[in-house]
């Protein structure tokens, strides 16, 4: 192995010689020199890479001071009674069982997960056989393999560490996990087996009474609820890699615990002061426009309901800047979004590979003859799973470029490839656009010198590409497409409410939108939003809505950009905030040709990603500040 690599290098190496040595690639670096040196000396260059008030700047007003007001009546608990709370909670027999239930769980404890196991097949019987239903041989087998695991009082966790296959996962993902999850002392002692006993039986009356289901559910929910109140930054792993799987509410739910344990780990965590950046404080009066608009809505208690949904989600931002504060963290769970994204677009492949749609509604079959399906995977649109790509693509090629080995840069550049397939099959022209500009960000941060490769790739691509995919690309801004047609005419209806609604907005929502934009719609078109991301925000909030959102997005690449400084170009933290950082750009050039935040569980995942981003300037200008005192 060790051979072929080497013969490979020597092989890239000759062939990269002579490459250098060419008049082309002179010609080339001379533009792009040129080219960045202009960028570096510009205004707009300067003004991004300066921050011109600290951190502590809007605090010190008294707007900051208000706003900032339930995350320092949570400092001030802390400093008044987490001591004492703290205290309490070591010594509460309830805290300290739900300790070691969780602890047994994370250990793989045969014991315990047999004694459990067993209990809940025996509270499943008792509960079928007093409501006259059958038992059923599948419990008395999962009753059979409980007692037998039950014999053996081993920890299997403990032996993970130490295996051919988990070393090979964490090599190819460039991971490397302690497998310190759980108290050592936890899974001994008999009383945890009564303990396992009886959350066995109660579970398994449960599920007997009503449905099976129920008592797995319970028994693992029970685990992931405990482990996330204990662990807030479990919660947020769980969370980014579930965003795109689960149903949006099963989301909000999580998110909800989530909020709450990171309130709980603030009370009973000694020092802990909240970040609180202009990002931050934006977030919050964007939310208070919202809730204003929301009220006034058209259709108040809809556009309340979502204004709901927005708040959980979009707090989420405070929860993983918070809780995500080392660089194995961020690393850590940037693997996890990156594993979810792949296991979203491979279900895509799949719907193409095997045919799994039911609806050809994003299809202009007069005009687009040769593409016979969409994928969409569990988004339940072509475009929307586009929107997912943008943001999980680039995070899949950040972690490529700094992984250590040739097997991880491998593995994650199989992952990538994945995911470009799947988004050349949404057939989104504006998504399609956005990874172009995503991959222009990253080129031109990241790695430069591509941009020699880029010129000589992009007139070679129109002569290897599927003409159905040239033929859609090309039909960007032809009027005779009907989605192009359909999106322009929306448009147009849009801006004319806007003549009378710019300042307050209509409220949020579909219904909302629906119950006015028919008296201003074009050419008889109806539609359940603007279908532009700007457009959307602008007639929902007004301006003001619009006008704090361009605010946050030019505060994030503000802050990336003086966090890219700090790191250092080439390093981990800096190519990471460039991958991100091109993700949100490419999202938001599509958000010129839908609403991107129509689906709420990319808008999460949107969310999700800025506050990634802003986790890792934290972390580089920590380690910054840490090597300057050395």
């Amino acid at each position: 192995m060790n051979d072929r690599i080497g013969c490979f290098e020597a092989a890239w190496l000759f062939i990269w010689n002579i490459i250098k040595g060419s008049g082309v690639y002179r010609l080339l670096k001379g533009i792009y020199d040129k080219i960045s040196s202009a960028w570096r000396e510009s205004r707009i260059a300067n003004w991004f890479r300066v921050l011109h008030t600290d951190e502590d700047a809007l605090e010190k007003t008294a707007a900051g001071r208000i706003i900032r007001a339930p995350f320092t009546f949570l400092e001030w608990i802390q400093r008044r009674f987490g001591r004492s709370l703290s205290s309490a909670a070591e010594r509460s027999a309830l805290l300290n069982l739900c300790r070691v239930y969780i602890d047994n769980l994370l250990a793989l404890n045969l014991r315990f997960i047999g004694i459990l196991g067993l209990s809940a097949a025996a509270g499943v019987a008792v509960a079928r056989l007093c409501t006259g239903q059958a038992v059923g041989y599948v419990i008395w087998t999962l009753a059979a393999v409980c007692a037998v695991l039950s014999i053996f009082n081993v920890s299997i966790t403990r032996y993970f560490k130490g295996s051919a296959l988990v070393r090979l996962g964490c090599t190819l993902l460039d991971i490397s996990p302690d497998f310190d999850w759980f108290d050592n002392e936890s899974p001994e002692g008999g009383a945890r087996l009564i303990l396992a006993a009886a959350c066995g039986v109660a579970a398994g009356a449960l599920g007997g009474a009503f449905h099976i289901l129920l008592t797995p559910l319970a028994i693992v929910g029970a685990a992931a609820v405990i482990l996330i109140v204990r662990h807030p930054l479990v919660g947020v792993f769980a969370l980014v890699a579930a965003a795109p799987l689960a149903p949006t509410m099963a989301d909000v739910g999580l998110a909800l615990l989530c909020i709450f344990s990171l309130a709980l780990f603030a009370v009973r965590t000694e020092g802990f002061k909240f970040k609180l950046d202009g990002i931050g404080f934006f977030l919050i009066i964007f939310l208070g426009i919202y809730a204003v608009s929301g009220v006034t809505s058209f259709t108040p208690i809809k556009s309340i309901s979502i204004w709901a949904i927005y708040f959980v989600f979009m707090t989420m931002y405070f929860v993983v800047i918070n809780t995500v504060t080392e660089k194995r963290q961020l690393k850590n769970l940037l693997t996890a979004f990156v594993l979810s994204g792949l296991l979203v677009c491979l279900y895509g492949l799949a719907q193409y590979v095997f045919g799994w749609d039911t609806a050809q509604a994003w299809v202009d079959e007069a005009m687009f003859t040769d593409i016979k399906m969409r994928i969409y995977s569990t988004l339940g649109n072509p475009n929307v799973l586009g929107e997912y790509i943008l943001l999980v693509l680039p995070a899949a090629i950040g972690l490529m470029w700094t992984a250590k080995g040739v097997p991880a840069k491998v593995c994650y550049a199989a992952i990538s490839v994945v995911m470009l397939g799947a988004m050349v099959l949404t057939f989104s022209r504006g998504c399609w656009l956005g990874l172009l500009a995503a991959a222009a960000v990253f080129i031109t941060f990241a790695a430069g010198k591509l941009w020699g490769l880029a010129l000589i790739a992009l007139p070679v691509l129109p002569m290897i590409l599927p003409e159905s995919i040239i033929n859609r690309f090309s039909s960007i801004g032809d009027m005779e497409d009907s989605s192009t047609s359909y999106r322009v005419y929306i448009w147009l209806g849009t801006l004319a409410m806007m003549k009378d609604f710019w300042l307050s907005g209509i409220g949020m929502g579909q219904q909302a939108f629906t119950a006015v934009y028919p008296f201003y719609s074009y050419n008889g078109v109806v539609a359940p939003h603007s279908h532009n991301l700007f457009l959307q925000i602008l007639v929902e909030s007004g301006i003001t809505g619009i006008a704090v959102f361009l605010i946050i997005a030019v505060l994030f690449l503000r802050h990336i950009t003086v966090g890219y400084q700090a790191g250092g170009k080439g390093s981990t933290l800096s190519t990471l905030m460039t991958a991100l950082s091109a993700g949100v750009c490419g999202f938001l050039l599509q958000g010129m040709f839908d609403n991107c935040f129509y689906n709420y569980r990319v808008m999460l995942v949107f969310w999700c990603v800025i506050a990634m981003g802003r986790a890792c300037v934290y972390i580089a200008n920590r380690e910054k500040k840490e090597g300057s005192a050395l």
